[in-house]
């Protein structure tokens, strides 16, 4: 009884741990790669609505009902609000180092599956006469076939996005960095 009892045990926290990392396939790195350049240059142009176009929809979805606002009002808040801070900021010397992502795979509770990376991204920006180099992770999401971004650059974006992913709560990542720059 005893070596049943252990095999069960051992297939249960073999069950919880998480898939290994691996590298994105050829394809899913064009895609993200698309996706990665768009949503970079509608930063650089000041595009509100297409920075906020690139939010995972699970992530609205938990913004709306915290908010009590319907999402599409919630869309134009946010383009909105976006547009606002970035009108006060000129950002440049935008970069994402896609070189060595290590892509994890999950299966959500209601059956969809997403592949999810960590993108380092780097930007200068500058507001009232004082720039900083700013490095953030960025994290990228494929649910279905469209890759979706998120900053996760605070404790409070980290808890939302493992509010829409549960796989990543508890996960470690990489913290954002500000420098200024004379």
């Amino acid at each position: 009884m005893r070596p049943i009892r252990l095999a069960a045990l051992l297939a249960t926290l073999l069950l919880a741990l998480p898939a290994a990392a691996r590298p994105l396939a050829k394809a899913e790195a064009r895609a993200l790669d698309t996706a990665i350049t768009a949503y970079l240059g509608a930063i650089a142009e000041g595009d509100a609505e297409a920075v906020v176009a690139a939010m995972p929809p699970r992530v609205l979805a938990i913004f709306a009902a915290a908010t009590g606002l319907e999402e599409k009002a919630l869309r134009t808040t946010l383009v909105e609000q976006t547009g606002a801070l970035m009108r006060g900021t000129k950002v440049s010397d935008l970069s994402a180092d896609q070189s060595a992502l290590d892509a994890g795979d999950e299966t959500l509770a209601d059956g969809a599956t997403v592949v999810w990376v960590i993108v380092p991204t780097a930007f200068v920006s500058e507001a009232e006469g004082k720039a900083a180099r700013n490095e953030q992770p960025l994290l990228a999401l494929r649910e279905g076939k469209a890759w979706h971004l998120l900053r996760i650059d605070g404790k409070e974006r980290r808890d939302v996005a493992a509010l829409a992913y549960p796989f990543l709560a508890g996960r470690e990542f990489p913290e954002a960095k500000t420098t200024p720059v004379e």
